[in-house]
């Protein structure tokens, strides 16, 4: 069983900061004209993704050291210059000079997240196996059009939501889209992204014509082996609070480490 404290944060919170900026980088050498970038925030990172982007924050920042009131003027900036308001992600194991700040400033909440993590260490081998279900990873192409079929299309990313799920999933490093077939179509999918240790279990879902077969944990249990296999020792997950697929992360082994703020700047 975990501790929550200030180190296992550290380490789910710097993979965040670590997997937008590893986006960005991705996303401005595929799509330039998108404009991503990401710039150093003390330990952390400044990302921009587009304006629609919901990466498009600072990740990381604050997350064992003080922060500096130059520092935020500096991020201010970077944002500001894109047309955009200030977001800051932040846990409650933050230095407590990042919220004294962003009070200082007028920052408000705009919303929570909950941060789910589980030891790798001791994990039973065994996975659940359904008849009829094959699980495999998909190239990119497969997982675009996994994206396509799903419905993720729409101005809500850059440069659109099947481009930017495509890029999360399958063409940043170190990260794998699994996908679930029956009878030839993809039913169900989750990805899969490694980092310094820490495995994030992220974009789960299944197509509403297969729910409730156990294609989620199918899935969630063979991100876990191969996690495992690659020499992590640490998992996380993210729920919105009160989600559905909180129950299947729960009984996956996961325990709540603490809630994530996205803290916004005043208009």
């Amino acid at each position: 069983m975990l501790f929550p404290d200030r180190a296992l944060a550290r380490r789910l919170e710097m993979h965040e900061a670590w997997s937008a900026r590893e986006h960005a980088r991705t996303q401005a050498g595929l799509y330039p004209e998108t404009g991503a970038s990401a710039q150093p925030a003390a330990e952390g990172y400044a990302v921009f993704c587009g304006r629609n982007s919901p990466l498009s924050q600072v990740y990381g920042w604050g997350a064992s050291e003080p922060v500096r009131s130059a520092d935020l003027d500096g991020i201010q900036a970077f944002f500001r210059g894109r047309g955009l308001r200030t977001r800051i992600r932040a846990c409650p194991f933050s230095d407590p000079s990042l919220f004294h700040l962003l009070g200082e400033r007028g920052y408000g909440v705009e919303g929570f997240m909950n941060v789910f993590a589980r030891s790798l260490d001791g994990l039973d081998g065994d996975q659940p196996a359904l008849s009829g279900v094959r699980v495999g990873i998909a190239p990119a192409e497969e997982a675009r059009g996994w994206f396509e079929r799903y419905g993720a299309d729409g101005d809500w990313a850059e440069p659109d939501g099947v481009a930017f799920m495509t890029i999360r999933t399958a063409q940043k490093a170190d990260t794998q889209l699994f996908l679930a077939w029956i009878d030839g179509q993809p039913a169900g999918g989750g990805a899969l992204e490694i980092h310094d240790g820490v495995a994030a279990l992220m974009a789960a879902d299944t197509l509403p014509a297969y729910r409730k077969r156990g294609l989620h944990t199918l899935l969630l249990h063979a991100r876990l082996a191969a996690a495992t296999a690659a020499g992590c020792d640490l998992a996380l997950v993210h729920t919105a609070p009160g989600s559905a697929s909180q129950n299947n992360v729960l009984r996956a082994g996961f325990q709540l480490a603490y809630t994530a703020l996205t803290l916004v700047s005043p208009a």
